[in-house]
């Protein structure tokens, strides 16, 4: 008989492995074992709530590198005796990202006004 594998191994391999039959390998389980685990209540929150924390983290240090990736565009950019074409570079990738995060923020703020009708119950 083969050795028990535990949720929290499986877990583990899932987060870690690029497929799930990869982390199924990695487990010594069958991939329908894996898709089975994966479909019980307690298993899928789990995945789902170390996925959102990996990802969490990732953001983090996205948001960690944001001012010194600007502060290395505005150098090129202000940079005159740089050649023109790594400074309009530059320049672009500022206005585009700064009108993508008020797009967002638009997003964000439209929905949170949606959400605050929904929960008034004001929309049926």
């Amino acid at each position: 008989m083969g050795k028990k594998v535990s949720r929290t191994r499986a877990l583990a391999a899932l987060l870690s492995a690029p497929t799930i039959k990869a982390a199924a390998e990695q487990c010594g389980i069958s991939e329908k074992t894996m898709h089975a685990w994966m479909r019980e209540p307690d298993m899928a929150y789990a995945l789902r709530q170390a996925q959102e924390d990996m990802a969490r983290g990732a953001m983090r240090q996205v948001m960690q590198a944001v001012g010194r990736a600007v502060a290395v565009l505005t150098e090129i950019m202000e940079d005159a005796a740089s050649a023109p074409m790594p400074r309009v570079v530059a320049a672009k990738t500022i206005l585009e990202q700064t009108i993508r995060v008020y797009d967002l923020e638009s997003v964000a703020r439209r929905l949170e006004a949606i959400e605050g009708t929904l929960s008034d119950g004001q929309v049926q």
